[in-house]
Parts: C-alpha cells; structure tokens; sequence
C-alpha cells in the first residue's frame, strides 16, 4: 500500500459493532428500500439469504485476492491477521463483530476505508471483488452468482458467523480419485487388501520400566533425532486418576529414557512432534477441570501452551468439542481435527494462527462435498494439503489450507490414523473395518495399515491386522501410525494395548 497522504485523515479498517452510528449501519439498507418503493428490481435476494448460501464465484475471489495483495496486505498482512492498528479480516474477532449484519454493511465499510491512503478509490467491482475473497478466506462458500457491486443489492445477504444447521452448503462433485487433483480418475471399486506384505512384527520392542505395562494407544511419534514417543493411556484406556506418567520416550532401539504428564491427561488421543521437538498432544475428553484441549511440550517435560480451555468441551472459536489429531504447517498455522461422535457434536478442521488465535473452520456432519463424521485423523503433505481422516465416511478427504475439497480417497480403508513422510509416503491404520451392519461396517475390507503414495493416491502395501475375529470387536490393530527414517513402521493400538514395530524385510 502506498504512504499515507497528510490530507487524507482516514484510519485502516477498525470497524467495531460498539458504538457504531445506527445510521451508519442502516443507511444502504434505506437506499434499497427507496428503490423498491419506486417500482425498482435492485431487491431480486432472497431476504433469508446468508453468507452460507454461495453468494460469490471461486473466480471472483481470486480476484479479489490479487487486489486485496496490491491494495490491502500491508496493513491486513497476508493472513488478514491485522498490522498495527489495522484490525482483523479474518477470525473470531472479525466473525464476531460483523455477525448478524449485512454484506452491504462490509461493502460499505470497505469501501469507504480501503485503501488507507486513498478509500473510495478502486472501483466498485474490485471492492466486490475483495470481499468476495474476505469471504472465502473466512470460510463461507463459493456458489454461481458473483457479488453484485452495489450495496443496495447486498443488504438481503445477512453475515452469521456460524453456519446454520438448516443452512445447505452447494453441492460439488467428489472426487474418489487416484491422482491429487481434482479431476475424475481411476476410482477404488472394491476392497484394497491383496498387496504385499514386506514387513515383519516385532511386539516386544519397546522395553518398558519395570511394573509398566503398556495401556491403549493411538499416539506414537518419532523426533528429529530418531527418538520415538508414545503417549499410552496410563496402563488401561483412561488415564483420569491414574498416577502414571502416560507421555513416554525410547530411544531408537526401543529403550525407555523418561516419562511425565502425570495427572494432567484424561483420554490422549494423538501425538504431533513439530519441527522444534515441541509435543502436541491432544486430549480427547474433558473432565475434572481438563482435557478438550491440546497441550504443547518440550522435550524435558515443560508445558509451553494450551490450546483450548482445559476441561471445557464445546464448538467454539477458542474450545474444542472433541479433539482428534493436530499438525502445524511450515508457517506455523495450526490445523485441529476436531469431532469423535457421529451425527453430534463437532465435525470440523480448525485452523489457528502461530500465536493459536482462530482464523476459521469448515466441515459440518454429513457425506456430501466437504462435509464429515469424526475426522478422527490428520496430515499435511508437501504441498501443504491438508489430509482428513473421514473415518465415519470411510474415506480421505483432501483439502487446500482454506478447506476447499480437492479429492476423497476411499482405497486407504477406513482411516483412523495418518502418517506423511517426507518423501509423500501416506500411511493409513484401519482399526475398524468390519462386515456386520452397525458401527464399522465397511463389507470386505480388512483392518491393517495401507501404504501408498500421497502424490498418485496408489496403495502398493498392506500390513494386515492379526487379530483373531475382528469382527467382534470394535477396533483391533492399530488406531495412530507413524514411521521413521528407515522405513520401519509404528502401529499403536487401542485395542492390543500394545505398540508394534514393523521392519521392513527387504
């Protein structure tokens, strides 16, 4: 953005509800009503319409996006975090106070402030533009119709933070593909369980202290130096009351170094090491004043942050309902995979600033177009896309860091665990499969960890459960997966209680 003029007494975008003039807020609103007294047809929105109904086009919005980067990224920054005085454009700050207003009112508001040194300036279509891109960064959806540029035709269009229950998002096609992209392909049409096995178990790796046995888990990691971390749930599957230490280290010959986390865990759920060694574990369950929340670790024990309010389960924008799984991208943003029951609670991927304010979410329950039940698992590829483990879908959702769906892959099984490689080698644990009709039932496939790649979605190994009769239980095999630098994989298992190391043969 070019300096700001001396003559030119206009602040960078604040807008606040308090104390904002009704005549302000109201005045395009007026203006409409005016024309359709007069006969006019400016009023053809339904007055029910929300920004979760698509009122904007995937092309508009990125035009809006190159000339919010020339016109407004310096004072909003790239993630429209805010600089300075310059407020958010995205996140529950923004959400929250523009929630239950109308589109014309953020029209009007960016137009008249945007610029900072020359408001009023661009053209009413490249102010339509913008928005659109506020929009979609926000997380609303795109539909056929671009914005109109005229606030007279947008005063119809309300803004609600949260999506309506009753609020139908449009329907895009789904793509059970082979290849990332979002074209059809080859699709999975039938059970993928006859590949190569080229592993070997070993069950008796990890040495635990003495009296330890290990509990159900679904968290296991490895860190920068070949060191691996499992976090069990304190020797039975819940670690509320337990004197045990459920965070624990080996080294990488299996050898127990250390353990702590002692009575601040109710239900772990998932491990997550970043590019610092730092440990993200999440806490499934709230109880007893903690859990719902992610706790951040150093290495020696040290609790660096909280994400979420410890003990506090609920869909907000600074709780979590159920948290599954975590992973930080380069940048550092912060991707929560949240939601564990079916058809209640949470289904959604939050998605936190570095500093762990919220930015914006997207899924809702269901199986359509970017919908899902329990995304119980998540992983960042190369490029950045973001892989969700639908479990409850049976299949891979795969988005772009701004929840657009790219691709839903069904041959990895039914996901409860994801690993990516540095070489975009995709690891998948299917711990539920089963034939009957009821909880699980995916008819013909079996439980095991699928191998494949996250380039080409091709599936070219699979390391199958061997739990007798999977079928009579719930989850057999392992639920969190992950594998180090040789090859070797990692399979924590809730069921088992056990964590099973298998080497490759060859």
């Amino acid at each position: 953005m070019r300096p700001r003029t001396a003559d030119v007494p206009v602040r960078p975008f604040t807008k606040s509800g308090r104390g904002r003039p009704r005549s302000v807020l109201f005045a395009a609103g007026a203006a409409a009503l005016a024309v359709a007294g007069a006969g006019g047809t400016l009023l053809a929105q339904d007055a029910t319409r929300s920004v979760w109904t698509g009122v904007y086009t995937d092309a508009q919005a990125q035009r809006g996006q190159g000339a919010y980067a020339a016109n407004c990224q310096a004072c909003h920054g790239p993630e429209l975090r805010g600089v300075g005085e310059a407020k958010p454009l995205a996140g529950a700050e923004f959400l929250s106070n523009w929630n239950g207003l109308s589109v014309a009112d953020l029209f009007e508001r960016v137009r008249t402030t945007m610029p900072q040194n020359a408001p009023r300036s661009l053209s009413r279509e490249a102010y339509a533009d913008i928005l659109a891109y506020l929009l979609k960064f926000n997380g609303f959806p795109a539909g056929q119709q671009e914005l109109a540029p005229r606030s007279e035709m947008l005063t119809s269009i309300r803004i609600d933070a949260w999506r309506p229950a009753s609020a139908a998002l449009p329907r895009e096609p789904i793509f059970i593909a082979t290849q990332p992209t979002p074209a059809p392909a080859e699709t999975a049409t039938g059970p993928v369980n006859d590949l190569p096995d080229p592993y070997k178990a070993d069950r008796d790796f990890f040495k635990l202290p003495p009296g330890r046995t290990m509990g159900s888990s679904s968290a296991v990691a490895t860190d920068s130096r070949g060191h691996l971390w499992i976090v069990d749930r304190c020797g039975k599957n819940d670690c509320n009351g337990s004197n045990l230490d459920p965070i624990m280290e080996f080294d990488a010959k299996g050898n127990f170094i250390q353990a702590f986390g002692r009575g601040m865990l109710n239900f772990p759920h998932n491990i997550y090491i970043d590019a610092n060694d730092n440990l993200w574990v999440t806490d499934n369950r709230a109880q007893d004043g903690k859990g719902a929340d992610i706790l951040v670790f150093t290495t020696s024990g040290k609790l660096l942050r909280t994400l979420g309010k410890p003990g506090v389960a609920a869909v907000g924008p600074d709780t979590f309902e159920t948290p599954n799984a975590v992973v930080v991208a380069r940048d550092g943003t912060i991707f929560v995979a949240d939601g564990h029951e079916p058809g209640k609670g949470a289904a959604r991927i939050v998605v936190l600033a570095p500093d762990g304010h919220f930015l914006r979410q997207w899924g809702d329950h269901g199986s359509g177009p970017g919908e899902m039940d329990v995304p119980h698992a998540i992983a960042l590829d190369s490029q950045g896309r973001i892989f969700v483990g639908d479990r409850w879908n049976n299949r891979i959702d795969i988005f772009d860091r701004h929840g657009n769906l790219l691709a839903a892959w069904t041959q990895f099984g039914r996901p409860s665990g994801l690993f990516i490689d540095k070489n975009d080698v995709l690891y998948v644990s299917d711990s539920e499969s089963r034939e009957p009709v009821g909880y699980g039932h995916h008819p013909g496939w079996k439980r095991g960890v699928r191998i494949g790649s996250a380039k080409t979605g091709k599936v070219e190994a699979f390391i199958p459960d061997d739990y007798a009769e999977p079928d009579k239980v719930a989850t057999s095999g392992g639920e969190g997966v992950t594998a180090d630098s040789h090859g070797a994989v990692y399979s924590a298992q809730v069921g088992q209680k056990a964590v099973v190391r298998y080497t490759p043969t060859k």
